[in-house]
């Protein structure tokens, strides 16, 4: 090979360069319906893929959100009905009313069936038709009227009995009276009262049946003396 000349500026030879026919002579043009459906067909994977990933955002959106755990609804002390000037009477199987309970105003609270009474006025009598009679500012009684708790400056009187010279009376600032038991009792300091007799202590228990009275707690009291 000849050395090359620096000031020779033949230029030198380059292949000739490809010009790209239109199209071979042996496959003619598509037509153009035919090339659009060929680029549809190619990009179809694609496009299923954006539609199912629109599909899946839409089934997220439109699914409603777990619902939180339900709190139980907090019950409210409230009464569903009041009554003013009211009087409730009790039986026994047979013969008159062993008991009246009467009042100036009571309500009733569903949530723990219970009775509240303003003004109360209670009487009840035992078999041998001996009497009690109380009286307070408030009393709370169960549903079933087994049970009233007398509050507010409460009083029971028992009625006179063969042989004594005065009714008994119970004075306390809280007393329950108990009908399945035909019971007084009281937690609360009592103060007995019959005549000129005056017992002071700090609870008390009374069986109207057989007209037991039990005193606790630093009994003491006046007695005047016999004479």
């Amino acid at each position: 090979m000849a050395p090359l000349d620096d000031d020779d500026v033949t230029p030198l030879p380059l292949p000739p360069l490809l010009s790209r026919l239109p199209e071979a002579a042996g496959h003619p043009a598509l037509p153009r319906g035919v090339r659009m459906r060929h680029a549809l067909l190619g990009n179809l994977p694609l496009f299923l893929m954006a539609l199912l990933a629109a599909a899946t955002w839409w089934l997220v959106q439109s699914t409603p959100a777990p619902e939180q755990e339900r709190m139980p609804a907090e019950v409210r002390h409230e009464p569903d009905y009041e009554m003013r000037g009211f009087s409730v009477q009790h039986y026994v199987s047979a013969g008159p009313a062993r008991g009246v309970v009467e009042g100036d105003v009571v309500r009733h609270y569903p949530d723990t069936d219970t009775l509240e009474i303003d003004g109360v006025r209670l009487r009840w009598r035992d078999d041998q038709g001996h009497t009690l009679r109380a009286t307070a500012a408030r009393a709370t009684a169960t549903g079933d009227g087994n049970e009233v708790r007398l509050t507010g400056g409460a009083t029971v009187v028992r009625d006179l009995l063969p042989g004594e010279e005065a009714p008994m009376t119970f004075s306390s600032e809280e007393m329950v009276f108990d009908r399945r038991a035909d019971q007084v009792r009281s937690a609360r300091p009592v103060t007995l009262r019959q005549g000129a007799s005056v017992i002071e202590a700090r609870t008390l228990v009374y069986d109207h049946a057989d007209g037991r009275l039990d005193l606790q707690g630093a009994v003491r009291g006046h007695l005047p003396a016999r004479r």
